[in-house]
């Protein structure tokens, strides 16, 4: 079986040890986390928090990791994501040295610049997450990438 990439999106108790319960969860299976977000703040109830969390694994894997993490006492619900799921979308930030010659798809990726300097630009990049990663591959493939700050979102 081939490792695909997941994302689980971790309704919690907002307490401490909650996230350390659940990297632990991946630790103790052999699987490094590619990428954790977190938010103490849920719209329903003050003592919610979401985690989101990313990572590469066999589908049998991810359905053990599933199960693990649904058996915290202080895990509410989790869902489970493919990573290339349209439910998903990924919000990154690039710096970048030029956008010369560079055009994106504004029906897959939104691009904002939010911020300039002489030598640089700050883009906000928005979209699914395999098109935001086709931005930033074609940004590395131009060397025009000099720093990158990613999260992949879903409700």
């Amino acid at each position: 079986m081939s490792e695909q990439r997941w994302v689980f999106v971790v309704k919690a108790l907002d307490q401490p040890g909650t996230l350390t319960a659940a990297a632990f969860v991946f630790s103790n299976r052999g699987i490094s986390l590619e990428a954790i977000l977190g938010s103490g703040i849920a719209s329903t109830a003050i003592e919610e928090g979401r985690l989101i969390l990313s990572f590469r694994a066999t589908e049998r894997k991810q359905e053990m990791l599933l199960r693990a993490l649904e058996r915290l006492s202080s895990v509410l619900q989790v869902t489970s994501y493919l990573y290339d799921d349209p439910k998903l979308r990924t919000i990154a930030i690039a710096k970048v040295s030029s956008l010369q010659d560079i055009s994106f798809d504004p029906e897959e990726v939104q691009v904002e610049t939010i911020a300039t300097s002489p030598d640089s630009l700050r883009l906000l990049l928005t979209g699914s997450t395999l098109a935001v990663e086709q931005v930033i591959q074609t940004l590395r493939q131009e060397a025009v990438l000099q720093d990158l700050v990613t999260a992949t979102i879903a409700l």
